[in-house]
């Protein structure tokens, strides 16, 4: 694999990072800690994120992911990705309610599907050439432990997140030679508003214990935390670990 990628960036260049699902929970907190870091960040979703418009070097994108088309005009028209693209995090993503595994259709595994793939394939495919010119990076994918797919009640979500690891191995053996890294992190319960039903806040870390020591949970951790996993992994050299899984969850798999 060639020495090139997020470790050597070309002088006096800033680094840039293009991440999905940035209105809010993960993939904001990606967001932020890209931009803690000195990068320029393309924030990727379909509502936008007002607030950290208001960060400098933050570009807001709203767009549907689930389009190639939509896709690749968004990131075409952003001249920060022309020079170079250093990491690209494929965050956007949805769970269906849990239901019975005899009542679920089709249609609610084929959204899934569409949702927790579809977007990232798009982003992948888009951002390729972009990571190229900039003489490689890094891909990290935002998984879930549930990938191993024994909770039968919420399989369609679990599916789809099975078969992004497909996509993440996949993309790690086809641009190996252009130096560009794939991994996947499944950070567990992360303390998001999708997960607690709550608002866009970050949950106190005096919460976050009480949670986890009153009630059984895995290991409930917040955005922040899983954002500094995933921004580690993002500057990963180009002969560092590739299509690897990092698991976070503290349950046996």
């Amino acid at each position: 694999m060639s020495g090139h990628g997020i470790g050597h960036v070309r002088p006096g260049r800033q680094r840039v990072a293009a991440v999905s699902g940035t209105s809010s929970g993960i993939g904001a907190a990606v967001a932020e800690a890209f931009l803690d870091r000195g990068y320029a960040v393309v924030g990727l979703s379909r509502r936008g994120n007002a607030r950290l418009t208001d960060r400098k070097d933050y570009v807001d994108i709203p767009v549907d992911l689930r389009s190639a088309r939509q896709t690749a005009e968004a990131l075409a028209s952003v001249p920060q990705i022309c020079d170079g693209l250093n990491a690209v995090v494929m965050n956007a993503g949805a769970s269906p309610p849990a239901r019975d595994l005899l009542d679920v259709g089709w249609p609610v595994a084929a959204e899934a599907f569409e949702t927790n793939v579809g977007t990232a394939l798009h982003l992948v495919q888009a951002c390729t050439p972009a990571l190229r010119t900039a003489g490689g990076g890094a891909l990290v994918f935002v998984g879930a432990s549930i990938a191993n797919g024994y909770e039968a009640n919420r399989w369609p979500y679990a599916a789809s997140k099975a078969a992004l690891t497909t996509l993440m191995r996949a993309c790690s053996t086809a641009l190996a030679g252009d130096g560009i890294v794939a991994n996947e992190v499944r950070p567990g319960p992360v303390a998001t508003p999708m997960t607690l039903g709550a608002g866009t806040g970050e949950v106190r870390p005096e919460i976050l214990r009480a949670l986890n020591e009153g009630f059984g949970i895995d290991w409930l951790k917040s955005p922040a935390t899983v954002a500094g996993w995933i921004v580690s992994l993002a500057e990963l050299p180009s002969n560092g670990p590739t299509g690897q899984v990092f698991n976070y969850s503290r349950r046996t798999l």
